[in-house]
């Protein structure tokens, strides 16, 4: 029997591994998509109402939203053609990170293509081999991976846990930075950072806290400006990133903060320089969004209004909700990852549509279902969500 190349033989393996994954209940799948309709989706063929996308402020369909795409791409194409220190710098791209400088009371900003590589690019500039890094240990996959190819010192803290924050920190005085990386509204949690507590406990251990607002960013605060703004610190306390594929219903991510740090991003992000930019359409559609947030609060009001309102009809139904004050997520923990992925096939079979979230997303033994809400579902779909959880966990699915 000849012996398998290398080729082959990693391919067995690979096939092998799927094959753990599948046991384990680990295994993802893409859903095709065939149509959309805000909250609603056409999947083989079926109606779904889809409660997984963070479109919350429904502006990924709003007329302006779209026209301003479209007047973009017919003025500059669809590509952006190359990096922005290469190819140039579009006026496009300027406005909007002059808006988003403006509108988050900072000095400047620089966008990137998506907030993954808006984190790994910040933090990759912030941080080196002389450095700390602590983040809460519920952080995004994004903001881990990098503080882990920083080169910095990465410890983590349990999360909101702002005593032990401190603790190590003190650890580490001879630090040359000493960075706590958090999101401002935990994407798989649906709580909200205790910036206050932890802005607080950073200045007296001379570190700053860089917070991941991709989820609370345009959706909480008086006026939409974030996780800082409810939480009543200043935007010039911390360094800010967010983005723009969330409630802008667009794509990408950006930083904000003062000339220096926005003007050494530019030089030294590697995911900045070394990518084609944000497409010109799509940041004139950010744009457009931005626009709509800053002179129109109806979306934000209806999200929290929604937000109230499904808490409320889950609760009615004997459903566990986490305590504290309410977010646009709202995570079902089941346990295990098979009883998710059953419990979600149960709702797809009832037009709802909510993947099991499984490991390592979240931590093993707390497989989730998690709930998005958004301005635009209606009261009727909340309580059709409300009701077939409630028979699904009832009966086991």
């Amino acid at each position: 029997m000849p012996t398998p190349s290398a080729l082959q033989a990693l391919l067995g393996c690979l096939e092998q591994e799927l094959h753990g994954l599948e046991e384990r209940h680990l295994l993802r799948t893409l859903t095709t998509v065939e149509a959309t309709r805000g909250p609603h989706l056409a999947v083989g063929g079926s109606s779904l109402v889809s409660w997984c996308t963070n479109d919350y402020l429904g502006l990924s369909s709003h007329p302006r939203v779209i026209e301003a795409a479209c007047e973009a791409a017919r003025t500059w194409g669809v590509g952006a053609r190359a990096s922005r220190l290469l190819a140039g710098s579009t006026v496009v791209h300027a406005a909007l990170e002059a808006r988003l400088a403006s509108f988050f009371r900072a000095q400047d900003a620089i966008v990137f293509p998506s907030g993954y590589l808006a984190n790994l690019g910040a933090l990759s500039v912030l941080l080196g081999p002389s450095d700390v890094v602590v983040a809460d240990r519920l952080c995004h996959a994004s903001l881990i991976d990098a503080c882990r190819s920083s080169g910095a010192v990465f410890r983590v803290f349990p999360h909101q846990d702002v005593d032990q924050l401190a603790v190590v920190l003190a650890r580490y005085p001879a630090a040359r930075r000493r960075l706590v990386v958090t999101e401002g509204i935990f994407s798989m949690e649906g709580d909200a950072a205790p910036l206050r507590e932890l802005v607080a406990v950073a200045e007296r251990a001379q570190a700053v806290v860089y917070v991941d607002d991709a989820h609370g960013a345009f959706t909480v605060g008086p006026t939409g400006r974030g996780s800082p703004e409810q939480a009543g610190v200043p935007p010039e306390s911390l360094i800010y990133m967010a983005t723009l594929g969330k409630a802008l219903g667009c794509q990408g991510g950006f930083v904000t903060g003062p000339p220096a740090l926005v003007s050494l991003l530019r030089n030294r992000a590697r995911t900045f320089i070394y990518t084609t930019a944000l497409a010109v359409p799509v940041a004139a559609a950010a744009a457009a969004a931005l626009s709509i947030v800053e002179q129109d609060a109806t979306a934000r009001d209806r999200l929290a209004s929604n937000v109230r309102e499904v808490r409320a009809r889950l609760a009615a139904a004997s459903i566990p909700v986490p305590p504290g004050r309410p977010s646009h997520i709202v995570p079902i923990r089941l346990g295990s990852s098979e009883r998710a992925c059953r419990i979600a096939h149960a709702l797809l079979g009832r037009g709802i549509f909510v993947p099991a979230i499984r490991p390592p997303t979240v931590p093993r033994g707390t497989a989730r279902l998690r709930i998005s809400v958004s301005a635009l579902h209606q009261p009727e779909e909340m309580a059709r969500l409300a009701a077939a959880l409630q028979a699904c966990l009832r009966d086991g699915a």
